[in-house]
Parts: C-alpha cells; structure tokens; sequence
C-alpha cells in the first residue's frame, strides 16, 4: 500500500499508461474483429452468388419444429493469475448424443469451400471477441483502480 503521496502519484501515473495501453489494444483487436467478420461475410456473399440464393439462404436454418441443439463454442467465466474475471472459450466436439451439431451441415454435406472459409474466419473473430473482453476487464479493473488511488490521494 503506497504511503506517501509521491508514492501515490506514480502509481497513478503507471495506472493511466497501462490504461492507454490496453485502450489501443481494445481499438485493434476491434479492428481485427471487424475485418475478419468482413472476409467471413463477403465468403459468405461469394458462397451465395455461385451456389444460388435458394442453396445459401434462411430456408437452411432451424425453424421451431426443429430439434434443440447445444453450442460449439461458449464461453466461461474463470480467474486469472491475480484473481481477476477472466473469460475463456470453450471448444466442444460434434457430438449428437450431447445435443451437439455441426450447423455448416444444414446447407449439405458437400459444403463449398468459400462457406467453410467464412466458418474459420467467423470462428476466429470468437477468439479474438473474447480476447477484446478480456482487455476490456482489465481496462475496468485499471479504472476502478486509479479512482481509490485518487481517493488516497485526496485524502493524505
């Protein structure tokens, strides 16, 4: 616990430049993101003009009469090094006995390959979503850090 005031301030001070720069690695993990979700999409649009509009579309996807279906990927809440939230995400198998399906196959079993391209591309935008939540907690903890610092220092 910092005693004196200078002690205080330096803190400070090394709070808001590791607070700028978790904010620069929010801005380009979000503009990774947003990239990657572009490619995946215009696949997705290339994958729609050469199979047809009827072969990609939303006639493909479940409706209410269908089977309930559990996630691939979710994402679980844990505790890092110092105790702090941290979100990973979980990877489970193809398993139809679990409720677990592969959704690429509701548009056939021959699947084109610009359709599995926007599932890889959309798959790694997930790592790099919760990667951007990650640096956003951080962010935080840094934040609510710097306000009881400044509340010390107002104090002394």
């Amino acid at each position: 616990m910092p005693e004196s005031r200078d002690e205080i301030c330096q803190l400070m001070d090394k709070l808001l430049l590791h607070s700028l720069d978790l904010m620069e690695q929010e801005v380009k993990l979000k503009t990774t993101i947003e990239a990657i979700a572009n490619d995946g999409q215009l696949d997705l649009a290339h994958t729609r003009f050469t199979k047809g509009a009827t072969a990609v579309s939303a006639v493909q996807l479940p409706t209410e009469d269908y089977k309930p279906f559990s996630a691939l990927n979710t994402v679980a809440e844990g505790k890092d090094d110092l105790d702090n939230p941290q979100l990973d995400l979980e990877r489970n198998l193809v398993d139809k006995e679990e409720g677990r399906i592969d959704p690429i196959r509701w548009f056939g079993i021959l699947v084109p390959a610009s359709l599995q391209s926007a599932r890889k591309k959309f798959v790694q935008s997930l790592d790099y979503v919760v990667e951007c939540a990650n640096v956003q907690i951080q962010l935080k903890n840094a934040l609510l850090s710097y306000e009881k610092l400044n509340k010390m220092k107002s104090e002394l």
